[in-house]
């Protein structure tokens, strides 16, 4: 998953008019300020049109700041030609640099990182210099202007950081809900190929069964028709439980239906016709390991029922610090294995679970062999 870069604090991704109420807040502050400092130290340049309209152009900038572009360059340099050249001009300085400092934060956290830093020296060492040449502005209030122009540039600096931070945050949490929804869909996805690949396969050969001995064994046409009866219920109810995960948090219940346990599977499984020899059924085991142990020996019976129709079947579960079940059967050779679903659920619970899960067709059958920690 790609997220595009962060383009700074909430008024870099809103309309740029946004920016006009600070901005003419700024305006009426430093218009006003300058002014009273003009009137209480005369001994400077009289405050008149001409200073309003310098001071005026750093507030302005702000608003095209905020904005891409070559806007936000031209922006930044009237930001620091308004208020050098109203100190160059002799003017009472008062809070003539408070507009360009604000313009260098808002740079810096709408990550202009070349045009903060840039505005920021510029206009520190142009306060300098005047300082240093002129007798307006005085040193004192120069040193106070240069140090707010730094901090401001730093300021800038920790906002883009933070606000960068805080979009990797969002889009480390927006993967991980996708990557949890992609394990949810996955799941179910499992589970109803496990439940209806199972039941309608031993519902077709039982089907089969009954079309063939309709005529001449009614009575075991019958027993097909119950068996059908009996494993479409237990497929209905099967896929109620999963489809009852999209209402729920967890795995889907495990209790009623008969093929849910490993005994289930293998009746069933003799019911409809396969020779199935089976050991160790009864050993216990976890319910995450049981949920697995369950659904690798019915998609294994399944696949023998599919593609070895009257193969016998030995089934073993052993039970010591790993969990290992084996199905074989003396079905014909495979020649090229295609992994299909079943096989690939199969190799994911295992997974899941920190096990393995390996299927390899042999010169006397088919072979499915898992392994996975009790």
């Amino acid at each position: 998953m790609t997220s595009a870069p962060w383009t700074g604090p909430p008024w870099g991704r809103v309309r740029p008019g946004w920016a006009v109420v600070p901005a003419t807040f700024l305006a009426i502050v430093t218009v006003l300020g300058c002014a009273a400092a003009s009137r209480w130290h005369p001994q400077g340049r009289p405050f008149d049109l001409l200073a309003a309209v310098l001071l005026l152009l750093a507030p302005a900038a702000l608003v095209a700041v905020v904005q891409r572009g070559p806007v936000a360059v031209l922006g930044a340099v009237l930001a620091v030609a308004g208020p050098l050249t109203y100190l160059a001009l002799g003017y009472e300085p008062g809070p003539v640099l408070v507009p360009l400092a604000v313009v260098v934060v808002a740079l810096g956290a709408t990550r202009r990182r070349w045009l903060s830093w840039g505005a920021g020296t510029v206009g520190a060492l142009g306060v300098a210099v005047l300082a240093a040449t002129t007798p307006s502005p005085r040193p004192v209030y120069a040193t106070l202007a240069v140090t707010g122009l730094l901090v401001a540039m730093l300021v800038g600096e920790g906002a883009r950081g933070r606000g960068e931070r805080m979009q990797a945050l969002r889009a480390a949490r927006l993967s991980r809900q996708e990557s949890a929804v992609a394990a949810e869909r996955l799941r179910i996805a499992r589970e109803l190929h496990d439940v209806l690949a199972h039941s309608l396969s031993g519902i077709t050969v039982q089907a089969g069964v009954g079309l063939h001995l309709m005529d001449r064994e009614p009575e075991a046409a019958r027993r097909a028709l119950v068996e059908i009866r009996e494993a479409s219920r237990d497929a209905l109810d099967e896929v109620r439980d999963v489809l009852g995960i999209l209402r729920a948090d967890g795995e889907a219940p495990r209790e009623p239906a008969r093929t849910r346990s490993l005994q289930g599977l293998v009746d069933r499984a003799r019911d409809e016709g396969l020779r199935v020899e089976a050991d160790g059924l009864d050993a216990q085991v976890g319910d995450q390991v049981g949920t697995v142990v369950l659904r690798t020996l019915q998609e294994a019976l399944t696949n023998v029922r599919r593609h070895a129709p009257g193969a016998s079947v030995q089934v073993s579960l052993a039970v010591s610090e790993t969990v290992v079940l084996d199905v074989r059967d003396d079905g014909p050779p495979v020649g090229t294995l295609v992994e299909g679903y079943g096989l690939r659920g199969m190799r994911e619970r295992a997974e899941a679970l920190g096990g393995t899960l390996s299927a390899a067709s042999g010169p006397t059958g088919f072979h499915v062999r898992l392994e996975v920690p009790r």
